[in-house]
């Protein structure tokens, strides 16, 4: 009996001192941390109940309440330690971070039924009985209850085992042979323990368990040392990301500069300077630079969808309007010659939603710009359709084309950043790899849905479901006829105002004062905030001032806000005009007095919405 004792107190003391050391250097916080201070601190209780029972029976006797209750205390503390070891391991075979134990529960079905088999072993163990032994040498614990606790606890450690070390989580080749070990030898020792029950070798071997789970996977100086493995990985990813990218985009944005640089040149060095072809080559170097434009968005978009600063901004607008802007966008990117751009829109689309704008064209623009990109003949083709639920309008987008086509084995990749997908023919075509993304997480931001169906070498279909607030139920109508009228714009005469552009950049000034002069203004340039202070301070009166943000010296909204506290002076709409252009600029340029707000590159389309805002029914009395 001596000797079993010992053994016990032996592992009482180990326990004792792993208990000790774990919770002196453990900071770990997860499921998996709490589940092995659980058996630690269990484990304890375990083997202080067997020597407790084992002594009781040696000095109490046999057949006492006190020598039957301990026996039976330490059974089910012994099932519930294996029970929790299923716990335990459970939790490490699975990628789960979750902190919280009860999100843990529901998202984990294997915790349910470890639970069952661990009521189930105890109501059912109530039913057999536990035979207390005792001899000259040995006071020990046999009879069915005992036998049935091992053997429900070696199927639940067997069971639960192979089916967690198939999973992936914490596990890899370097500890997933001393946990299959563990188990092997915790099942050997409880058949043992059936077979030669005064040895008391089951709670040791629990003890050894608990070293080798502790040194292979919750040792802290271990957590530290993959910490420390993950952070350099991620580190050399991150910088082989970084280079993929830089590479990349050095190739996207030197091919559009080429063109316009290329271009441009030619027109200056000229001999005999013909109009037509300037007109082509000025048309050039305008595709090239709205490319280079694109490039520089979605570079943007990612960044801010990702970063979890892209909102939705739900403004009344015309689906209408959109169309015929992307059909004029991308009629001029095809060759009319070989591909033809289709629409067909249902007339009965509400004239107004409400919902954001910028977003569903962004999507549409991408998708629509991927099929010209991979179209070389045939026909690319926009069908929208719409159905009505009571205030809501469900948008139907369906975008096809005659192109390459999409190899299932890269259906996955489609949506994914930088992806690149048919080697033979994706190296010569331009784009960033992003536009697809941005379109799918456009998407799930506006609650909608996207798919695809494709047929390598035949072409590719996107579907686009989005669901907008109506504002206006009155009907859209044919927008082919409205396509057919033409869209260009027009400019309504303003010689009788004055206004006054304030830029630090000179050939900013030159752009802006081009895009004026059709509107016929008095235009006064000045490139400094100080001057444009100057000039208000010594009387000079203007219809409209567009104020660049970023200026050195004192910049854009410093000059507003001294503009303003002027006495006397009635200030007239001052317009933002800036190339910060990521979400949310356009709502602190107005909270900081600004009446609109114009990115740069300036849209003509833009500015003349706003020119006829401002001047389209107004007259000189203005002051």
């Amino acid at each position: 009996m001596l000797g079993s004792i010992l053994v016990s107190i032996g592992g009482f003391l180990f326990a004792l001192l792993l208990l000790g050391v774990y919770f002196y250097k453990s900071k770990q916080t997860g499921i998996d941390n709490k589940f092995f201070k659980i058996l630690l601190v269990l484990l304890v209780f375990v083997i202080a109940s067997e020597i407790s029972a084992v002594v009781i029976l040696y000095t109490d006797g046999a057949n006492t309440i006190l020598s039957k209750n301990m026996v039976r205390i330490n059974g089910l503390l012994t099932i519930s330690w294996i029970i929790s070891c299923c716990y335990y391991i459970t939790s490490i075979g699975y990628l789960y971070e979750e902190k919280n134990f009860i999100k843990y529960i529901k998202s984990n079905k294997s915790i349910l039924y470890i639970f069952i088999v661990y009521l189930v072993a105890i109501v059912s163990s109530m039913f057999f009985k536990f035979n207390n032994v005792i001899t000259e040498e040995y006071a020990y614990i046999s009879g069915s209850a005992l036998y049935y606790l091992y053997i429900v606890g070696i199927v639940a450690v067997v069971i639960f085992s192979i089916g967690v070390v198939r999973k992936k989580g914490r596990l890899i080749k370097g500890n997933k042979m001393p946990l299959i070990i563990g188990i092997m030898q915790t099942a050997l020792s409880m058949v043992v323990q059936l077979m030669f029950p005064q040895l008391l070798i089951i709670t040791s071997s629990f003890v050894l368990d608990m070293y080798i789970l502790y040194f292979i996977f919750e040792n802290p100086d271990l957590y530290l040392i993959r910490e420390l493995e993950e952070a350099k990985k991620k580190a050399e990813n991150s910088n082989k990301a970084k280079s993929d990218f830089l590479s990349n985009m050095s190739h996207e944005i030197r091919t559009p500069m080429n063109a316009i640089i290329g271009f441009s040149e030619g027109i200056m060095n000229e001999a005999k300077f013909d109009i037509e072809t300037a007109k082509k080559d000025v048309g050039h170097i305008y595709m090239a630079g709205t490319n280079l434009l694109e490039i520089i968005n979605n570079i943007l978009d990612i960044s801010k969808i990702e970063t979890g600063e892209e909102r939705i901004e739900n403004k009344p607008y015309s689906l209408g309007n959109i169309i015929l802007e992307l059909s004029s966008i991308i009629e001029a990117r095809i060759n009319k010659d070989e591909i033809k751009f289709v629409t067909d829109v249902d007339p009965n689309i509400p004239a107004e939603l409400v919902g954001d704008k910028t977003k569903v064209f962004q999507i549409l623009l991408n998708i629509l710009s991927n099929s010209v990109k991979y179209t070389e003949v045939g026909k690319i083709e926009l069908d929208v359709k719409y159905e009505a639920l009571g205030n809501n309008a469900l948008l139907h987008f369906k975008i096809s084309d005659t192109g390459y086509g999409i190899k299932k084995e890269d259906f996955g990749k489609l949506f994914e950043k930088f992806a690149r997908l048919d080697s033979a023919t994706d190296n010569e075509i331009e784009g960033t790899g992003l536009g697809l993304a941005i379109t799918k997480r456009l998407v799930t931001l506006l609650d909608g849905k996207i798919w695809f169906e494709s047929e390598y070498g035949a072409g590719t279909t996107f579907y686009v479901d989005i669901i907008q607030k109506i504002g206006n139920h009155e009907k859209l109508g044919n927008i082919l006829e409205k396509r057919e009228k033409g869209n260009e714009l027009e400019y309504i005469d303003c010689s009788n105002y004055h206004v006054l552009l304030v830029d630090d950049n000179k050939l900013n000034l030159k752009v802006a004062e081009k895009l004026l002069q059709p509107y016929k203004f008095t235009i006064t340039s000045m490139s400094s905030g100080k001057e444009c202070v100057d000039s208000i301070k010594k009387g000079d009166k203007y219809d409209i001032i567009f104020l660049d943000h970023m200026m050195p010296g004192m910049d854009g909204i410093e000059v507003l806000h001294i503009l303003k506290k002027l006495d006397g002076y009635t200030i007239p709409p001052v317009v933002a005009l800036t190339a910060n252009a990521i979400t949310g600029m356009r709502e602190m340029y107005i909270n900081e007095g600004f009446d609109e707000y114009l990115s740069k590159p300036i849209s003509t389309s833009e500015l003349n919405k706003l020119i006829n805002k401002y001047f389209g029914k107004r007259d000189k009395n203005y002051e």
